[in-house]
């Protein structure tokens, strides 16, 4: 087994959101969060400079949103994988659409931090696998 971290981008125009979701990353050992973004814009620059395992980045942001910056990572960096927080409730289309552009799952927010752990769990072992 490899002692190489999975390394996590977090998008998120909620300075509160960002928070929490470093909070329980923290808790993990083997994952890193390497940067944080407040828009899709930002999120597309990060990947490409820092090139993250993971980015997790909400819907709906201000200028670019996640379904646009996601378009545009999947694109420029295949290999990086996303997963998109949505706190409306009637989302389902946009959960969708991020399906279809690629992302790896859709977490509700507020953000279940049993959840989101599971799904850093799964991507630590994919990384290492």
């Amino acid at each position: 087994m490899s002692d190489k971290k999975l390394t996590v981008l977090i998008v998120d125009d909620s300075r509160t959101v960002l928070a929490q979701i470093e909070s329980v990353v923290a808790a993990n050992e083997t994952v890193e969060v390497v940067g944080t973004a407040r828009n899709g814009a930002e999120a597309v620059r990060q990947v490409s400079q820092l090139r993250p395992d993971l980015v997790l980045m909400d819907i709906v942001m201000p200028d670019v949103d996640g379904l646009a910056a996601l378009r545009l990572i999947q694109s420029n960096n295949p290999e990086t994988r996303v997963a998109m927080l949505s706190s409306v409730g009637a989302m389902a289309s946009k959960a969708e659409e991020a399906f279809r552009l690629g992302a790896i799952q859709v977490l509700s927010k507020p953000i279940d931090e049993e959840i989101l752990g599971a799904l850093l769990a799964q991507e630590c072992e994919r990384a290492q696998s």
